[in-house]
């Protein structure tokens, strides 16, 4: 019998990369490497690399546990992942980090940026929508284990310390500030400020 140029492993939900529509999936290993094989009835079939390393995927399917859930759900489902997303109560995991992202603006345009950002792109969130957003996740997590504020660039924000001061005032447990440090690497004083915040801070 002919046979066919993989071993089958799984199957999945996924999306098609061109409509975004939800599609079944096959997970199969193929020399050393893992693949999805997607076919959407609308663009096709899509062959994608998920692995280079047979034996690491599946050993990392050995630390699988039970999910710890949120406190609270935001939104009902609907119509299932991905669609219900923010958190529907087909979530199956807590946040472990939450990531804020307070503007939408940069100090750089660099080419290959996932959000777009750039000196004028986008706007900065009020004060008022960024205490709204860490109250959602209080309210979801009670006691966030880690937050990190994002953007954009954060440290581009006009009130960028006072969304460090919010944020500080709630019970996260950890909070961090992701940057490209060009703000950091030029003024000395904002670095002495962004010391006063610890300890459970990190950039």
């Amino acid at each position: 019998m002919p046979e066919r140029p993989y071993i089958y492993y799984d199957f999945t939900i996924s999306l098609c990369s061109t409509c975004l529509r939800r599609i079944d999936a096959k997970i199969v290993f193929e020399d050393t490497n893992v693949y999805m094989l997607k076919n959407c009835r609308h663009h096709g079939f899509e062959k994608v690399l998920i692995a280079t390393d047979i034996e690491y995927y599946k050993n990392c399917r050995n630390y699988a546990k039970r999910s710890e859930m949120p406190l609270k759900f935001n939104s009902e489902t609907h119509f299932g992942c991905p669609y219900d997303c923010g958190l529907c109560a087909d979530h199956e995991q807590h946040s472990c980090l939450t990531v804020v992202e307070v503007t939408d603006r940069c100090n750089l345009a660099c080419p290959t940026c996932y959000a777009m950002s750039s000196p004028h792109y986008g706007r900065h969130r009020s004060l008022q929508e960024i205490e709204q957003m860490l109250d959602v996740i209080v309210e979801n997590e009670c006691e966030p284990d880690v937050v990190q504020i994002s953007g954009g660039e954060p440290t581009v924000h006009p009130q960028f310390f006072d969304i460090l001061d919010i944020a500080k005032r709630k019970p996260i447990k950890h909070l961090m500030v992701n940057t490209n440090g060009i703000r950091i690497a030029k003024d000395e004083a904002f670095v002495q400020r962004l010391a006063s915040y610890m300890p459970d801070f990190e950039i």
